[in-house]
């Protein structure tokens, strides 16, 4: 679960450089594992949903809303983690935002197989991936590509049990349809957890300057940068 105020000084929509609030609910369930000559496979079930709303606007109008539904089967290969996963995406507009400024939503639908696979060098890990767009309703470049560096510290002791880490994580990633424009997001601080459990919750700056994440505004510019806090539960 994560919550972001962001400041654009380059917004991709109508309502242009503002700040912004962010929100996504995400997880990834296991639901089947099995082991086969040694290696593990697990089949596992994903959804995700973010939402965009503008903190300049007095309604605080509701720009946009992106939705994903992912199945994912994953093996241990010696030190590589690997995945193929198969998920539909879609992306709906506001429809505060689209009383506010009246037009055509995008019908962003698309049927999405990728591959990807990480590895961890010491404390940080890498991730890189490859996907393609087997089924889409827009007549757009399919192909996609991204790598990812996530660094997390060693963890020390806070005041009340727990411990701290520091965070950092570099994300760039290229689309067919923007010609191969590279999106780079980032971001940066502290996560406390419980050593006993997976919970935790992270403070992080973060950026991000390239093609705007939001699927309405796909060939539409984006850079912002702001305050992130990011749940595990």
């Amino acid at each position: 679960m994560v919550g972001r105020v962001i400041y654009l000084d380059r917004g991709e929509s109508r309502f242009g450089a503002e700040w912004e609030g962010e929100a996504g609910l995400g997880e990834i369930w296991p639901l089947l594992s099995l082991g086969r000559r040694g290696i593990p496979l697990t089949l596992h079930l994903g959804t995700e949903v973010y939402g965009r709303f503008s903190l300049g606007d007095a309604a605080s109008s509701m720009i946009s809303n992106d939705w994903q539904v992912t199945m994912v089967l994953t093996a241990e290969v010696a030190r590589w983690r690997l995945g193929f996963e198969a998920y539909h995406e879609s992306s709906h507009l506001g429809d505060e935002y689209l009383e506010r400024f009246p037009g055509p939503r995008v019908n962003w639908s698309r049927e999405i197989v990728g591959l990807w696979a990480q590895r961890n060098l010491g404390l940080v890990r890498m991730s890189l991936n490859a996907s393609y767009a087997a089924i889409q309703v827009l007549d757009l470049g399919p192909g996609a590509v991204a790598l990812g560096l996530d660094y997390l510290g060693k963890p020390g002791s806070v005041i009340g049990g727990g411990n701290a880490r520091a965070v950092l994580a570099l994300h760039a990633d290229a689309q067919e349809y923007t010609d191969w424009e590279v999106t780079l997001a980032g971001r940066a601080g502290i996560r406390f957890s419980d050593p006993t459990r997976r919970r935790g919750f992270s403070l992080l700056l973060t950026f991000l300057d390239g093609m705007s994440p939001q699927r309405q505004f796909y060939l539409q510019k984006s850079r912002y940068y702001g305050m992130e806090v990011r749940f595990d539960l």
